[in-house]
């Protein structure tokens, strides 16, 4: 099979960019020919004023990127389109020729961009936040300064997503790939109007991490991630002040300096900053167990499959995603989101032997959905499917 992937290259590489290196290498491995198209928005950061603003017209349909997508698709002739990020550059427009050309287009969604300017179904204050869900033109988004804080730039993004809902190119595309069905419920009930049968769930794999049930483990207790608010990091703190619990936080952002005060004032938290991957599974393998203290709708943490994949018990909150990944007291353990009372009694009656059990389930999990070998059977099965129907998926449908 031969798989033209499309991405729109971020500013800073991030988690999409290392998912599609790691698809593309998966599928490689299984003797798929895979062509990668990268795009970036460079004219959307370092261009004089002319040249960005005739960028923002193109964030509509940049004929230029069309056109790079036909000669691609002349040069490779693809069985299949997959998609991760057209935001900017990319734009709809390789979504259009895709279909003209009659070749069926799979989109993976990272995010909630499509529906909701900020990305994340939040906004300060609101947390989650669903105002704009089911709006095909919402002004919330725009009345807030969603993106980026900033009205312009949320006007414009509105103006790109609402336009082609209007216009039925998202409805045109022939599977949506989400992370959990919780996603895709609120997909499926958005304001894109996609069928049922168009949004597939389909998790990312990671390789397997190693488990040994012997290990030694530390009494440590573990955070992984950016630090930011809706990733909980308050609530975090505000447990380990409640309650004493040693506790050691590794990623980076926003908060670091709040972070960096705490470890500063409280002798049971340590900040490790920023560290290598390798040092990072290494960490996991060693804590006691992995918080997860989500106050947003946020969709499949690498980090708690990475948990998984090494049997190291979850301590998540119970955000309506994280139930559709965690089962209570099997594979994870929940605390009420936002509520640094209840994290903190969580901790305390923590037990050795239940963890071993939790985190022997975890394992079971990682061997049952997140395997590479699941996940590109999963993969393959929704690029066949589309194959198979080919002589009925028609230019615009």
């Amino acid at each position: 099979m031969k798989i033209l992937y499309i991405h729109n290259r971020y500013q800073y590489r991030g988690g999409e960019d290392i998912i599609l290196e790691q698809e593309v290498a998966m599928l490689r491995r299984h003797g798929h020919t895979v062509n990668v198209l990268l795009f970036d928005n460079e004219d959307f950061t370092s261009g004089s004023l002319p040249t960005k603003i005739l960028s923002g017209f193109k964030t509509f349909y940049n004929a230029d990127s069309a056109r790079r997508v036909e000669k691609a698709i002349d040069t490779f002739t693809p069985d299949i389109i997959h998609i991760h990020n057209l935001f900017y550059t990319a734009s709809p427009a390789v979504i259009h020729v895709a279909k003209q050309r009659r070749i069926p287009v799979v989109m993976t969604m990272h995010n909630y961009r499509l529906v909701c300017a900020s990305g994340s179904l939040m906004r300060v204050n609101e947390i989650p936040c669903e105002r704009c869900l089911t709006q095909t033109f919402p002004l919330d988004g725009i009345r807030f300064g969603c993106f980026r804080n900033s009205h312009l730039q949320t006007a414009q993004l509105t103006a790109i997503t609402g336009l082609h809902k209007q216009i039925g190119t998202w409805r045109s595309l022939d599977r949506l790939i989400v992370l959990t069905d919780f996603i895709r419920q609120k997909i499926v009930n958005s304001s894109l109007r996609l069928s049922p049968e168009q949004v597939i769930v389909k998790p990312n794999a990671i390789a397997d991490l190693g488990y040994d049930v012997s290990y030694t483990r530390e009494h440590t207790l573990l955070y992984v991630g950016r630090l930011t608010i809706e990733k909980g990091i308050r609530v975090l703190l505000e447990a380990a002040r409640l309650y004493s619990f040693p506790l050691e936080i590794i990623g980076d952002g926003p908060l670091r300096n709040e972070v960096q005060a705490a470890a500063d004032t409280m002798s049971n938290v340590r900040y490790s900053g920023l560290l290598d991957r390798e040092v990072v599974i290494e960490r996991i393998r060693q804590c006691q167990a992995l918080i997860v203290p989500s106050i947003w709708y946020e969709g499949l943490p690498t980090v708690i499959i990475e948990a998984f994949s090494t049997g190291t018990p979850v301590i998540c909150s119970d955000q309506p995603n994280f139930r559709t990944i965690v089962e209570e007291n099997k594979n994870g353990i929940f605390f009420t989101m936002g509520d640094a009372d209840a994290l903190a009694n969580v901790i305390r009656q923590l037990k050795t032997n239940d963890l071993m059990a939790i985190g022997k389930a975890g394992r079971v999990s990682y061997q049952d959905q997140y395997t590479e070998q699941i996940v590109y059977k999963q993969h393959v099965a929704i690029y066949e499917s589309l194959l198979a129907q080919l002589p009925l998926i028609k230019v615009g449908s």
